[in-house]
């Protein structure tokens, strides 16, 4: 068997046929690799059947289809093979799709079209009562009563449908048992509200083939890759029929422990598979595709399929130049036709809405840069992988695999014989600078040499545990074939930092520089570093060169930036790359010292702060900084000084201040601020203040009047005036003599004429000056008394004469209630003008004052507020109708009533209410009533408060037990107020 099945295989992978026998033997290896394959397969265009190796993803008609084959979890279609009408008006639609050609372990989710309804919501005799929409956020009952499905495994003894056999024209019969094959049977009746788009596509999700698991000694579904893998190859259905003695179980236990890993980054099992594909793949096609669920190795030797996962395992043996038999062959890298560093491709599952889909691209940068900065993709389709995990996780393998490009071919004595495909060993020869490196066992061949020498041929590719971890590791894979010194290598320059320099002059001003340092190349052959520097504007650079990693370049202009770069140039002249770094040079960056000596004066409205200036050559000014406090956290800069003197001005009398001073040199370098000073301003008996007074008035030629007992002997000036206090006069200095000022009348027998009413000041003539019966009418103008010239009580009824006292000679709200007899003085509606009497003049009112009829709804709010929502229509869920309400008292109550036909298109049917509603309290919150009758004329009611102004009321109408609701119903709100 395996001799044919060898053969079977050399037809359609030629390219995976890892071992040859490259001199005379009687023993080689035969190798599936996915890793290996990998460059060939996405590179290379090669023929292929759209679709196969995915399965049928949608339902397929035809006269001779292949059969699908499942593994694990997958959403499939299948063949149809049967469709027939029956009823009186060929009214209903029998139809059967085949979705494996073996037993499978169960139907999880049935498609209908994009909605699905889940196995287990199936009414027991296959009714669909309801199907989720796609996205599993709503229900609809369209397919209840109209769809029925019956699902079939496939088991070897499965009987025929029931149903269908009863119920077809005698075409399916009890012998039609499709023993072997998994089907879905559908019945549907023809409704074209149901089937608007006429027949629908039938999926299912489907957990496929039960496998047998050599550890447990069972059999049962499982979704991993090698028992997945075992199974095809000993299925005589539809694998190679390969005979379980000529399996290594052992191996197969072995990926079996690794696919269920854990351990993963994401905490996800390590490899799954999930896929389905047609019998009319070849069998390299399907073992191909199950080997990519878990990037596995799968080969045939010494009488045994065996197989390896995607995974790092120990070396078994260690090899050195004594066990050589021929010289090596090494090829140290791919063709360009076979190198690759990005994967990308397509899986298809449950995370993608089981449409295929890309997963995220795997790409490496350091392997992109290695390539001359050109990338090249392989495309790596993964047909039983159903999550981007996973998927990224097998890309990430393949890729770094790929990178591992160092194959060896060469001869070893018999110590070789105990490696097998699969196994890592680790070879050291000193002359390619190999101590313990790691490579793969990828062929495996023994035979006799001409000279009758025993060997043992092997092909190696180099490998490294870091392959298999989930990191990309591009960069070391270019670096770890061999430990001999590079003379290309090892120049790269890193960690080049440019930091400021530079010297102050005699006369302040400072010279810029900067001061490169860097890290030394790694190379023992670099013989100097090239630094070239320029600014960043201008197009040409500078350059000098040092065997040491430090240098300052001077001078550099203050602001300027400039770009710095320095490579490594070697003994023979190879020169590393440029590495860079930009540098703006700011001068000097050292702060001046602290002003010493401070001191602060306190004068009238002004403070002054003295110091001794630092000893610094390029000192510019000296900063000053004020607040109210002895802190400098929200001083304010108040003025600065060349010299060791601040006078602050325009302060307030008996004003203390705190003051805090700062150094500034040319190059804007501030110091730290000193510690704080404080003065207190003086107040005006200062002489400051007297002289200033004085100056202000003289300044505008007024001067200031002396008090005297006795007119001094002479002025100071002419002009000068002084006060004799002995005769009370004012007297002024002519520059010969002192003349009295003359300023208005001595005594009352100097006034002459009459005194005007504007020389006599408000309030002075009082009821004393004024004589009994002085004032006659004659003597008030009109108007002229006002309200606050008459004295309380002072007026009563004897003194005014009949008539006098008109509406024009009342002042607004002068009398008031206490002033008017208790008899009243309106006697008559006539002496009220209309519109006088507003809301704030009503106290209450009693009910015999308001004529009947005259109070309409509009005035009294809350109360008799009423609306109707009337409707008329069919549904299959649940109804709401409601009345909303505005201008409502809060706190008012509310009566709800609902009234009218309900018909409900199944028998045995029932409806419940529930009260509903915003902005109320309701009265009940659980369903009030309800009916059972298929027809019936129904009211109810139900009542709330209000607990705003505006909201809604009414009912919920609950279908019991499904069907079509048609109704003809009013429902009708109506308030009292509070």
């Amino acid at each position: 068997m395996a001799i044919t099945t060898l053969a079977a295989l050399a037809t359609t992978a030629v390219s995976y046929v890892a071992g040859t026998m490259l001199f005379t033997g009687f023993l080689a290896t035969f190798a599936f690799n996915f890793a290996m394959g990998l460059a060939l397969k996405a590179l290379s265009p090669r023929p292929s059947i759209s679709g196969a190796n995915r399965g049928y993803q949608v339902n397929t008609a035809g006269s001779a289809l292949d059969h699908q084959i499942i593994y694990g979890k997958v959403r499939v279609g299948g063949a149809i093979v049967y469709d027939e009408a029956t009823g009186d008006t060929n009214q209903y639609l029998h139809r059967i799709v085949a979705v494996s050609g073996h037993e499978i372990n169960s139907f999880d989710r049935i498609y209908i079209n994009d909605e699905y309804i889940d196995v287990a919501d199936l009414d027991a005799d296959g009714n669909v009562p309801l199907v989720y929409s796609s996205d599993g956020s709503t229900t609809s009952a369209r397919y209840d009563g109209k769809l029925r499905i019956n699902l079939h495994l496939g088991t070897p003894d499965q009987a025929a449908d029931s149903d269908l056999v009863s119920e077809s024209d005698g075409l399916w019969t009890s012998d039609h048992r499709l023993r072997g094959i998994a089907y879905m049977y559908m019945r549907m009746e023809f409704d074209a509200d149901v089937y608007p788009d006429g027949i629908p596509t039938f999926t299912a999700e489907v957990k496929g083939k039960k496998v047998y698991d050599p550890n447990s000694e069972t059999t049962a579904w499982s979704d991993n890759p090698a028992l997945c893998l075992r199974d095809y190859l000993s299925s005589t259905g539809y694998g190679l029929g390969e005979v379980a003695a000529n399996i290594d179980d052992t191996l197969v236990n072995a990926a079996v422990s690794v696919c269920n890993q854990t351990n993963t980054q994401a905490g996800t099992t390590r490899y799954t598979c999930n896929g389905a594909f047609t019998t009319n793949v070849t069998p390299y096609e399907a073992i191909d595709n199950l080997l990519s669920s878990m990037g596995g190795t799968l080969w045939y030797a010494q009488g045994k399929w065996r197989m390896k996962p995607a995974y790092w395992t120990t070396p078994v043996l260690d090899l050195n130049e004594d066990d050589l038999r021929s010289g090596i062959n090494v090829s140290t890298r791919h063709s360009r036709r076979d190198n690759f560093n990005s994967v990308r491709g397509t899986f298809r599952g449950a995370e993608s809405n089981w449409q295929t889909t890309d997963y995220p691209e795997v790409t490496s940068p350091a392997s992109v840069i290695a390539d001359n900065n050109q990338k090249s993709i392989a495309d790596v389709d993964l047909p039983f992988t159903d999550n981007s995990i996973e998927a990224r996780r097998i890309a990430r393998i393949a890729l770094d695999s790929n990178r591992q490009q160092l194959t060896v071919t060469a001869a070893f004595g018999l110590t070789a014989m105990q490696v097998q495909v699969g196994d890592n060993i680790r070879v050291t020869n000193e002359r390619f600078g190999w101590v313990n490196k790691e490579f793969q066992v990828l062929s495996w061949g023994f035979g006799l040499t001409d000279g009758l020498d025993l060997q043992v041929n092997l092909t190696l590719r180099e490998t490294a545990e870091s392959v298999y971890d989930e990191v990309d590791d591009g960069a070391a894979y270019e670096r770890d074939n061999t430990n001999l010194p590079d003379p290309f290598g090892g120049l790269a320059v890193s960690n080049l930092i440019a930091s400021g320099g530079g010297r102050i002059q005699g006369d302040g001003t400072f010279i810029n520089s900067a001061i490169l340092s860097w890290t030394a190349a790694v190379s023992s052959f670099v013989s100097f570093y090239e630094i070239q520097w320029k600014a960043l504007v201008d197009s040409s650079y500078s350059s000098t060169t040092t065997p040491e990693t430090t240098i300052e370049i001077s001078p550099l202009v203050d602001g300027v930036e400039y770009v710095f770069r320095v490579r490594a140039v070697s003994i023979n002249g190879v020169k590393g790359a440029f590495t860079t770094v930009n540098f703006t040079g700011g001068g000097d960056t050292t702060a001046p010292g602290l002003p010493t000596s401070i001191t602060a004066t306190g004068g009238f409205r002004y403070i002054t702060i003295n110091w001794t200036n630092p000893a610094d050559a390029d000192l510019k000014h000296v900063e000053v900084w004020e607040n109210d406090t002895n802190t400098t956290s929200g001083a304010s800069l108040v003025g600065v000084s060349g010299g060791s003197e601040f006078i602050r001005s325009n302060l307030n009398v008996d004003q203390t201040k705190y003051y805090f001073l700062k150094s500034v040199d040319y190059s804007d370098n501030k110091s730290a601020f000193t510690s704080g000073v404080s003065a207190t301003t003086t107040f005006i008996d200062d002489p400051d203040f007297e002289n200033g007074v004085y100056s202000l008035f003289t300044e505008q030629n007024l001067y200031a009047i002396e008090d005297v007992t006795s007119l001094p002997p002479s002025g100071s000036f002419e002009g000068q005036k002084v006060f004799n206090r002995t005769d009370g006069k004012l007297y002024q200095w002519t520059g010969s003599a002192w003349e009295q000022v003359v300023g208005g009348a001595e005594s009352f027998g100097d006034l002459q004429g009459s005194i005007a009413q504007s020389q006599i000041p408000n309030g002075v003539i009082d009821t004393a000056q004024i004589a009994d019966d002085a004032i006659i009418a004659g003597k008030i103008s009109a108007n002229a008394v006002g309200a606050n010239a008459i004295a309380a009580n002072s007026i009563y009824a004897a003194a005014i004469q009949a008539g006098v006292i008109t509406g024009d000679k009342i002042s607004a709200n002068t009398i008031t209630g206490g002033l008017i007899a208790a008899s009243g003085i309106i006697t008559s509606s006539a002496q009220i003008n209309d519109a006088i009497i507003t809301n704030a003049k009503i106290s209450n009112i009693a009910a015999d004052k308001i004529t009947a009829g005259t109070l309409d709804v509009a005035r009294l709010p809350g109360i008799g507020v009423a609306g109707t929502t009337a409707v008329s229509s069919s549904t299959n869920q649940t109804l709401t109708v409601n009345v909303s309400f505005s201008g409502v008292t809060v706190g008012s109550s509310m009566l709800c009533v609902i009234h009218g036909t309900f018909q409900n298109s199944r028998e045995n049917s029932s409806c419940a209410l529930t009260p509903t509603g915003s902005n109320v309290t309701l009265a009940h919150t659980q369903s009030i009533g309800g009916f059972t009758e298929n027809t019936a004329f129904y009211s109810n009611t139900c009542t709330a408060t209000a607990t705003s102004s505006s909201g809604n009321m009414g009912f919920n109408v609950t279908l019991g037990n499904g069907g079509t609701l048609n109704y003809t119903i009013a429902c009708s709100l109506i308030t009292f107020k509070a």
